[in-house]
């Protein structure tokens, strides 16, 4: 948690005076940490159970297959760690750039397990790393809004003056819960947030910091995300 950790005190003090809000920055990392953790306390307890079968079982077959287990748990936490560290974590100097090729790799090893079919579009070529954050957040949470499965579009048209990107979740019952649109639309006081509520707030936030906006749309079994970023606002 080391690289998750220091960025929430030192962003908030960058971005709290735009929303009129005062805050504890510890309850903040407090909370980003919280919704980091339960990422991973599905593999990491996978992972325990397999080890229990290998002390306690004497079976061949059932040590291959608590093996099995470990292995498949340890790339789950290993892919969801790597999604943090990006999606959340403190990385470089100022001003650093992450290219989105490994962007994309580090996504499609993320949602490879999920319900929801990763379509990651986007060039090779380097974008602040604040507008990664921003772009694999909204992934995020359109995988959440399709939770029977379905298909997730991440779309990055990048040009010299503007990023502009499209998140956009189609499956069954698509839908996003008014606590998240809540929290997009800064709305929620925060002294209610939750682990749960903390990221479209921060997202959000992040947008704004970079001069841009963040907008939702709805269609049939769909659920989509827009923002444009202006680079130079962005670098300011």
């Amino acid at each position: 948690m080391c690289a998750l950790s220091p960025i929430f005190p030192r962003m908030w003090r960058r971005i709290a005076p735009t929303t009129g809000q005062s805050m504890n920055e510890l309850d903040l990392a407090a909370l980003m940490v919280s919704r980091v953790c339960h990422d991973l306390i599905s593999p990491v307890a996978a992972v325990s159970n397999g080890l229990e079968i290998l002390a306690d079982e004497d079976d061949p077959a059932m040590k291959e297959q608590a093996m099995s287990l470990i292995a498949h748990s340890v790339g789950q936490a290993k892919a969801r760690l790597l999604f943090a560290r990006l999606a959340f974590g403190a990385m470089g100097s100022a001003g650093a750039e992450i290219d989105l090729g490994e962007a994309g790799e580090v996504a499609t090893e993320f949602f490879k397990t999920g319900k929801a079919k990763l379509d990651w579009q986007a060039p090779r070529g380097a974008i602040d790393k604040e507008m990664v954050r921003v772009l694999l957040n909204l992934a995020n949470m359109g995988a959440d809004s399709i939770p029977r499965g379905g298909q997730l579009t991440v779309k990055i048209e990048p040009t010299r003056a503007h990023v502009a990107v499209t998140v956009t979740a189609k499956g069954t019952r698509a839908n996003l819960a008014q606590d998240i649109r809540d929290g997009l639309e800064l709305k929620t006081p925060f002294a209610e947030l939750t682990g749960r509520t903390v990221q479209p707030y921060i997202t959000s936030l992040l947008a704004k910091k970079l001069g841009s906006a963040i907008e939702v749309s709805f269609g049939p079994e769909t659920v989509r995300f827009d923002v444009t970023f202006d680079r130079k606002a962005a670098a300011a």
